[in-house]
């Protein structure tokens, strides 16, 4: 038995050392090498053109450092603006990395929590956001940065609450402005690969103050009176998205640079869209008139007579990015079994989006008549509801709210 067994193995060498063989063998890699090569390039034949036909593109790219120093140009009172945003955009290439690299590497895993007293029941990646963003912010040397002691209501006592910042610029010819940043929003998707965001809305502070109180009550105004907002998505592509004077302008991390590029310049929402974005599992508590607003689009029963679909990725920077690009409204309502006042936080999160919509050309409603940028929030916690996306759908879903409120 054995010596048969060796008997095949030494037929087999003597074939695969044979002249004849070998050939044999180079032709059929070479054939798969040239199929593989024909794959190839038909694959990066989608994403290239003819030489002879290629504009070759001789002016570098705009960069948001280049766009800041322009914008400065334009209106030199932003200039206490560009190492905010400078700092912001340091701080979420960062934080790119850190979620990109969440399911990697331990130390960044968000399943964990930590409580210290200061920081309650936070997420690692939240933490982890968080120190990031402060330092970029206090590393300029010119923004003072506090995590304000605050009250989620009226009855709970005053404490560190995760997730918001206050970063205030340090006076320079009379004016200082004041920041309000969410460090990691949906931080609770990152694990699931799904997209999170990084979003923030600049005041201008009418008293110059230091003191920890007086920057809160600095950024409880309405959103109209932000000098900017913007947010950065880190998806399967880090975008940040600016808002300054009337203009929105996208930027895209390019992976090779480490450089924000211009993207999507002038960004504009779309009048009017297809899609719709809310969470359907809280419509039992919906008031009757959003209710019949939605099962009228998705019916096809609507203005446009067009059945919408329905998209909703339950990170709020991500939907309202698609919004933003494609058009279709976002909706977060009252739902009055569990979220009584929508369950977004008005002024770091739905009122900095909002800001960014409505510069864009959309529009976003708070209630049935008025404009979430109109809103005061009482509290730096506090949640309200919101719609917003391409104006002519929340026009539409507005004569349903006004309904209601009429009754």
């Amino acid at each position: 038995m054995h010596s048969t067994i060796n008997s095949c193995f030494v037929f087999f060498l003597a074939c695969c050392t044979s002249e004849a063989w070998i050939p044999q063998q180079r032709q059929r890699l070479s054939h798969t090498c040239l199929a593989a090569d024909t794959v190839d390039a038909r694959y990066y034949s989608l994403f290239e053109t003819p030489l002879q036909t290629q504009k070759i593109q001789t002016l570098p790219p705009v960069t948001l450092n280049r766009f800041l120093q322009a914008k400065v140009q334009e209106e030199p009172e932003l200039r206490d603006l560009e190492s905010l945003y400078l700092a912001v955009q340091m701080a979420c290439k960062t934080i790119s990395t850190l979620v990109h690299r969440a399911g990697l590497v331990n130390p960044t895993s968000n399943k964990d929590s930590y409580s210290d007293g200061r920081y309650y029941s936070m997420k690692r990646l939240d933490l982890l956001s968080t120190l990031v963003l402060k330092n970029a912010l206090k590393y300029t040397g010119k923004c003072q940065v506090v995590e304000p002691a605050v009250r989620l209501d009226s009855e709970s006592p005053a404490t560190h609450q995760p997730g918001v910042l206050i970063a205030k610029s340090l006076q320079q010819e009379k004016r200082s402005f004041v920041a309000v940043l969410d460090p990691l929003d949906g931080s609770g998707n990152a694990d699931a690969s799904i997209c999170t965001g990084t979003v923030f809305g600049v005041f201008e502070q009418s008293e110059p103050s230091d003191e920890e109180e007086a920057l809160i009550q600095a950024v409880l105004q309405p959103a109209r009176n932000m000098r900017a907002a913007g947010y950065c998505l880190y998806s399967s592509a880090t975008v940040m998205v600016v808002a300054i004077g009337n203009s929105v302008q996208g930027f895209t991390l390019d992976p090779q640079t480490k450089e924000f590029v211009l993207t999507h310049p002038d960004l504009t929402v779309p009048t009017r869209g297809n899609v719709y974005s809310c969470n359907e599992g809280n419509s039992e508590g919906w008031d009757p008139a959003f209710r019949q607003y939605i099962q009228t689009i998705k019916t096809g029963r609507g203005q446009t007579g067009q059945r919408y679909a329905h998209r909703y990725v339950g990170s709020m920077v991500g939907d309202i990015h698609r919004t933003l690009l494609y058009g279709g409204i976002f909706c977060y309502p009252r739902d009055n079994q569990d979220h009584p006042n929508g369950n977004l936080q008005l002024l770091y999160k739905s009122a900095p989006m909002a800001y960014v919509v409505e510069k864009a050309g959309g529009r976003a409603l708070g209630d049935a008549d008025q404009s979430l940028l109109d809103i005061t929030p009482e509290r730096v916690h506090q949640k309200y509801p919101c719609f917003m996306g391409s104006a002519d759908d929340v026009a539409e879903l507005q004569e349903y709210l006004r309904l209601e409120s009429s009754q």
